[in-house]
């Protein structure tokens, strides 16, 4: 199976790269010349950059670490390349303690940043609970689908590395995948039996008509894409666009299987539901052709428990 790099990995390989320079700059530049005691000036003023930036991206944690770190490689320049210098030296401590105050006060005001902006999202996410229970309602008298999907898909999510931003986007996309279909009449959205071919067109646009609707929420972008490209298939053969392979997002190749699986073993008015093994069995026969290869690979990888956990925490209802 692929191995996804995160938006965490690759923002802890920047920090750490960063490190790394600049303090293989101090050991490299000599320091017996008074000209190169200015580059190494610069380089301590460098070195402020990275506890700054990593409180920036993971809040006082981040900040702590990466000072630390970076305490340790300054402390080891200061001793080693600086023998018997103490006055060089003691302007260096002085140094590392503004490291200290510079990294510990950055990490706990982006640390306070960051528990605001989540409970501003957990906010916004309740509100779109409420709104989306409704229209679960209004096509499939249960107000659970979407919150049924959306831990499935977070589950699926966490099993392929993606990181909380990611995580917390597919969460948005899946409560909001269907949001589309408040347009769609009731005539069609309900009918029992089999669609005409106009009426399976119209049902068809729900996707843009969702995607149309969520993009127009700023901090829901990401969101809106997995609105828009949920019922593409990996051969090309899905809706609204035709998408191919990885021209889908992966959120929406992610969610693809989760909203198969769902619909596969809830109770519906055409069938009744299937065990765990019988719609992991459908999905299987379409791994290649409806859904990605490793996105059923990581789905198929989790334990049937934790399926089952979620499928009895939102039953169906009605």
């Amino acid at each position: 199976m692929r191995t996804y790099l995160t938006v965490r990995d690759k923002k802890i390989g920047t920090i750490a790269l960063l490190i790394c320079l600049v303090a293989l700059a101090h050991f490299i530049i000599p320091t017996d010349r008074h000209q190169l005691h200015v580059i190494h000036i610069i380089l301590r003023k460098i070195f402020f950059l990275p506890p700054v930036i990593a409180a920036a991206w993971f809040g006082f944690r981040g900040g702590l670490y990466t000072t630390l770190a970076v305490s340790v490689l300054f402390s080891l320049h200061a001793f080693l390349d600086w023998p018997g210098n103490y006055m060089e030296q003691a302007n260096q401590v002085g140094e590392l303690v503004s490291f200290w105050a510079v990294g510990l006060i950055a990490g706990s005001l982006f640390e306070r940043e960051r528990t605001l902006l989540r409970d501003i999202a957990k906010a916004h996410e309740e509100t779109l609970q409420g709104l989306v229970s409704a229209l679960d309602l209004r096509e499939q008298n249960t107000s659970r689908h979407s919150q049924r999907v959306r831990d499935y898909a977070l589950r699926l999510a966490e099993r392929l590395g993606l990181d909380e931003e990611d995580k917390r986007f597919i969460g948005f996309g899946a409560l909001l995948h269907d949001v589309g279909k408040i347009g769609t009449p009731d005539a069609i959205l309900l009918k029992p039996g089999s669609l005409t071919d106009e009426e399976r067109k119209i049902i068809c646009e729900h996707a843009s008509a969702g995607h149309r609707i969520v993009s127009g929420v700023g901090y829901l972008q990401k969101a809106a894409e997995i609105v828009h490209a949920h019922h593409e298939h990996y051969d090309g053969s899905g809706y609204p666009r035709g998408l191919k392979g990885e021209e889908i997002p992966l959120g929406a190749r992610l969610f693809a299987v989760i909203d198969v699986y769902d619909a596969l073993t809830s109770r519906r008015p055409y069938h009744l539901p299937l065990s765990h093994e019988q719609a992991l069995a459908e999905i299987r026969e379409k791994s290649g052709s409806h859904f990605d290869r490793d996105v059923v690979h990581a789905f198929e990888s989790i334990a049937p428990e934790i399926y089952q956990a979620i499928g009895e925490k939102y039953p169906d209802s009605g």
